[in-house]
């Protein structure tokens, strides 16, 4: 069993309300400086991170939507990730292909949100994740806000202005694959 694991260390900021179970005013809109060293998975929660605040306090479960890379306002939950963990395994990778690739976020709002890749979450053993239609990946980027997100694929238009062309939105006559492929047997 994964639960939690690493991820790259990355200088961030966490929202303040977080540290008081977001129950007082006094702390909205406040933030303590943090390294993201961490990841923590449970099913049916959104993803979860391992910090260390800048006074030597080490939290556990810092939910994705408290942590931002500079203060900036807040964003619902539902447009801070589209999906909750999967499962308790995964595996966490910073592509170097995407390293530093700007993206444009499709919300549940239908707003395009810019923003850089940070690095990526896949699932394993779970029932969804042998899925072919079902399978997700969390990308983890940073808004141009400073915002933390996590989405889908199919909710991001990547960039690069050395060779690709950013789609305005996705073909219509593109479909989710189905299909299971093997050499050995058939499914």
């Amino acid at each position: 069993m994964t639960l939690i694991g690493e991820t790259p260390y990355i200088p961030c900021y966490v929202r303040n309300e977080f540290f008081h179970n977001e129950e007082t005013d006094h702390s909205h809109g406040e933030f303590t400086q943090a390294i993201v060293f961490g990841f923590r998975a449970e099913p049916a929660r959104v993803p979860m991170f391992q910090v260390m605040l800048e006074n030597g306090a080490q939290w556990a479960r810092v939910p994705l939507h408290m942590i931002v890379s500079q203060p900036c306002s807040s964003l619902p939950l539902e447009l801070t990730c589209w999906w909750d963990c999967y499962g308790y395994e995964f595996s966490i990778l910073s592509f170097p292909f995407l390293k530093g690739h700007k993206v444009e976020a499709i919300g549940r709002d239908k707003k395009h949100r810019k923003g850089t890749y940070l690095f990526t979450i896949d699932w394993m053993k779970t029932g969804w994740s042998e899925v072919p239609d079902q399978h997700k990946n969390h990308h983890v980027l940073v808004l141009d806000s400073g915002q933390w997100i996590a989405y889908p694929n199919n909710r991001l238009i990547w960039s690069d202005d050395s060779w690709i062309t950013p789609l305005t939105d996705r073909p219509k006559e593109w479909k989710t694959p189905t299909k299971t492929y093997s050499v050995e047997s058939k499914f």
